[in-house]
């Protein structure tokens, strides 16, 4: 029999069960069948079999831009790039460290500010170096807001998702909601594969989607549950700036994060989940 997918996401889960060897020879041939009888299909195939090899060897490799980049962060906060800073952990603290004299009032611009760029550093060199030994994370996941894509974004396959996927979950298209991908990034946190899609919001603002591999990762203690016209979702916000949602689709974990309001990051959230119940 034939096979012929009801849905995208079937498509998507299809796909991604045939680069994983998850299927009976007989299955894999009916869908390899579909997938060659159509062109659109075959390039779907092609990029998740090139982003499944790009993370089996921890990732794709740094463009030298990138690394020029974590290296003036670091001259900027007065720090080396050791191998020690690229553990996916908090820094200290400015009182911790002594570097602090301001009084509060005047503390938090700068503080923000040499936090976002230590984590930047920090996260690109776990994230696209496989550095990290620690375990996923939402919370590390969230501050890939902060890195800089190393790959282009992804094309448009409908009004509802773009072409791409992952895990089996196909990332949304946010067209009518005024944002659009920029970019993407492909590593392990925690030495967990995952793929980020980033969109530019209408209000500027930048914001990661992220959806991990294997089984849910667990949930910051600091996540409250929230029903997003009825879609079970779990938010909160970190010390740096971020609004942070996270959601299970089709056994993935998804972590969405952008320095916005949180309603806004809770409505994008929702959006695919609600397109597919439609």
């Amino acid at each position: 029999m034939a096979f012929t997918p009801r849905s995208d996401e079937e498509a998507a889960q299809a796909i991604t069960r045939l680069l994983d060897g998850a299927l009976s020879r007989d299955e894999r041939d009916e869908v390899q069948a579909w997938a060659d009888s159509s062109p659109a299909v075959a390039r779907k195939l092609a990029a998740q079999r090139q982003i499944s090899q790009a993370l089996a060897t921890d990732g794709p490799a740094p463009p030298e831009r990138l690394l020029r980049g974590v290296e003036e962060r670091f001259r900027a906060t007065g720090r080396s790039p050791r191998p020690r800073s690229a553990r996916l952990t908090r820094p200290r603290t400015a009182r911790a460290s002594g570097a602090w004299t301001a009084s509060p009032s005047r503390r938090w611009p700068a503080l923000a500010l040499g936090t976002a760029a230590v984590l930047a550093v920090a996260v690109v060199l776990a994230f696209v170096l496989g550095g990290s030994t620690s375990s996923p994370s939402i919370t590390s996941a969230a501050r890939l807001a902060f890195v800089p894509a190393t790959g282009p974004a992804p094309g448009v396959a409908n009004h509802t998702y773009l072409d791409v996927s992952y895990g089996g979950v196909t990332f949304p298209n946010y067209a009518r909601l005024g944002a659009v991908p920029t970019g993407r990034i492909a590593g392990r946190i925690g030495g967990r594969p995952a793929l980020t899609i980033f969109y530019r919001l209408r209000d500027g603002a930048r914001l990661s989607y992220t959806v991990f591999a294997g089984d849910p990762v667990g949930l910051p203690r600091a996540a409250r549950l929230v029903r997003y016209q009825g879609v079970p979702l779990h938010t909160y916000r970190t010390r740096d700036g971020l609004s942070v949602v996270t959601l299970v689709r089709y056994g993935r974990t998804c972590v969405l994060a952008a320095r916005t309001p949180q309603t806004v990051v809770l409505g994008l959230a929702a959006e695919p989940v609600l397109a597919q119940h439609v």
